[in-house]
Formats: structure tokens, C-alpha cells, sequence
């Protein structure tokens, strides 16, 4: 047998096999009806979010109504990465994983260290009986506190979008709004390939991986798998996997690529410089060097003698 064509046969079946680990095994089948039987919420089935727990670095409003002369208490505060907002002359309250009626609480019991409860709304006078009613911190008419920017629930999307990367959730994106507001698909991701990864809440086993027929949802208007995005989801948009094979083979060829290339200039170069007769490697064998001529006279010495004046008194007698 010969042996170049059993080393092509050993080549094809490499390159067969790199084709092979370079598509991978990504794409499943959508299951439509086991989801279709299922809760998940989706864009005609939404549910409504618990409340909010605010953390870093999401932004709340404080207000209060009165307070210490010259020393009010107004405007925005970032919630810091150790979980605190700063009150300015009143001092710093943890607030990470509460929610505002939590925060509203705990913003009135500082102040109570500075300012009497009738200004804090903490006693109310009952008209039928003459004696004041106390009122709980969080249900105070003095003191307001509200969520400005969403910064710390986000969800993520990854491949082959326009503008991948994290963004903030409200409750009410789907699947299909990911991918607009991400810039849609490029031209080398694959339709037939995305998917949306759900972390493991607390206390599960494991995390979810739910296929997404994003042809169904864009050309049948099939609402299956346009699944409600929850906070930390990940959706992700899968390569074409011929445009992964190709990729993968042009890597591999590279290395082989430089070489032949760097050989082919130097194959150039010495031709062009041979062509020109020129000295190579520093010898002066050339076939077109020149011989310095010698002074003397004669034939065998190389000088050509000058031609004799021509004698015009002879001859003509």
C-alpha cells in the first residue's frame, strides 16, 4: 500500500475528528410539550415578584418631613458595597437584604435618638377619647422611602449577540426582550441553538437548563418557550457550528500557514536576488564578474591593440 496515501487517510480522519469535538453536542430538541404541561412562567402566564430586597449598589430615596432644623434629610442614597447608606448628620444604616417598609423602620428608630415621635409621626391623637394612639414605625405618614435605580437584580446575555452582557430586571422581560435589547442576533449565531440557564434557588438541587425555540417564538408567534426572565438568569446564544468548524480549522492550519509562508518569502527572495546576479551568503563566484585589464601589448595578455594609422602616402603610387 502506498504509504502517502495511508498518510492523507490519517490527516482526513484527524481533520474529521477536530470538525467533530469543534461542533460538540449543544443542540437539543426543544421538549414543547413536556413545557407547554409545566408552570413556568412564561409571556402569557407571568407572576408577580416577591418584594423587593434592596442591595448594593442599588440606589433609595429617604425623605423625611421634619427633621432638625438645618439638618434635612432628602434626595438619593447608594447603597454601599458593606450594605450601608449614610444619613449625613444622623449616622449610617445597614440596609442590604431588606425591603423599604424594612428600611423605613429602621431609618425611624435612628431618627427617634434625634427627634421627638410627634414629628416622626409615631403618635397620633384620637379625637373620640382625647389620648394619643401610637403608630408603628413602618406605618409612619413622616418618613418615605423608595427605590430610584434597579442596579442589583440582573439577569445575563452571552454568544453571539449584538451587545452582550448584564442588564437590569423589572419582572416583565422575556426571552424575546433579552435578545432585542441585547441587539439581536448576529449573523453567525444559530438560531436552532439558544438557551436559558436558571441558577439553583436556595435550597434545590440543581440549576435549570430550559431550550429556547426561538424560531417559534419569532415566526409562529409560539409563546412555549418565551420564557419570564427571573433574576440571575443567563441566556445564552450558541455559534452556528459550521462557523465554530471553521474557526477551529483555521486556528489548527495557523501554525503550518506561518511556516510555509515564511519559507515561501525566503524562496522569493533568493530568486529575486540570484536574478540580479548579486553576491550570496558573502561569495564572489558569480558569473558575471569582470576581469581587470592589464597594460601590454599583444594578443595573450587580453589588451586589444589600438588599429595602426592608416599610411595614405603608400599604396596609392
Amino acid at each position: 500500500m502506498d504509504r502517502s496515501w495511508v498518510v492523507r487517510r490519517k490527516i482526513g480522519c484527524l481533520f474529521v475528528l477536530a470538525a467533530t469535538m469543534a461542533c460538540g453536542c449543544q443542540t437539543v430538541k426543544t421538549p414543547e410539550e413536556k413545557i407547554a404541561k409545566s408552570n413556568i412562567p412564561r409571556e402569557f402566564t407571568k407572576v408577580s415578584m416577591p418584594d423587593y430586597v434592596v442591595e448594593p449598589p442599588d440606589i433609595i430615596a429617604v425623605e423625611v418631613l421634619e427633621a432638625l432644623p438645618g439638618r434635612p434629610i432628602t434626595g438619593e442614597r447608594l447603597v454601599r458595597p458593606d450594605g450601608k447608606i449614610s444619613l449625613g448628620f444622623y449616622g449610617e444604616i445597614y440596609v442590604a437584604g431588606l425591603t423599604t417598609t424594612e428600611i423605613k423602620a429602621k431609618v425611624v428608630l435612628r431618627l427617634r435618638e434625634f427627634v421627638s415621635d410627634e414629628l416622626l409621626g409615631l403618635t397620633l391623637l384620637d379625637i373620640s377619647t382625647g389620648e394619643y394612639k401610637r403608630i408603628e414605625p413602618e406605618d409612619s405618614s413622616r418618613v418615605f422611602v423608595d427605590i430610584t435605580s434597579y442596579n442589583s437584580k440582573v439577569y445575563y446575555v452571552q454568544g453571539d449577540v449584538g451587545v452582550p452582557g448584564r442588564l437590569p430586571i423589572t419582572g416583565n422581560e422575556t426571552v424575546l426582550d433579552a435578545i432585542q435589547y441585547a441587539g439581536g442576533l448576529t449573523p453567525t449565531a444559530s438560531v436552532v441553538n439558544v438557551r436559558l440557564v436558571r441558577p439553583a434557588p436556595p435550597g434545590a438541587c440543581c440549576e435549570q437548563t430550559l431550550p429556547v425555540n426561538l424560531a417559534a417564538i419569532i415566526n409562529a408567534g409560539d409563546s412555549t418557550t418565551n420564557y419570564q426572565l427571573m433574576p440571575g438568569d443567563r441566556l445564552v446564544v450558541y455559534r452556528d457550528p459550521i462557523v465554530r468548524t471553521t474557526i477551529f480549522i483555521d486556528r489548527l492550519a495557523a501554525p503550518f500557514n506561518s511556516v510555509l509562508n515564511t519559507i515561501l518569502q525566503y524562496s522569493f527572495t533568493a530568486r529575486s536576488v540570484k536574478a540580479i546576479n548579486a553576491p550570496i551568503n558573502g561569495t564572489g563566484t558569480g558569473t558575471g564578474s569582470t576581469t581587470t585589464p592589464t597594460r601590454g601589448s599583444g594578443a595573450g595578455n587580453g589588451v586589444s591593440t589600438p588599429p595602426t594609422a592608416l599610411n595614405l602616402g603608400s599604396g596609392a603610387r
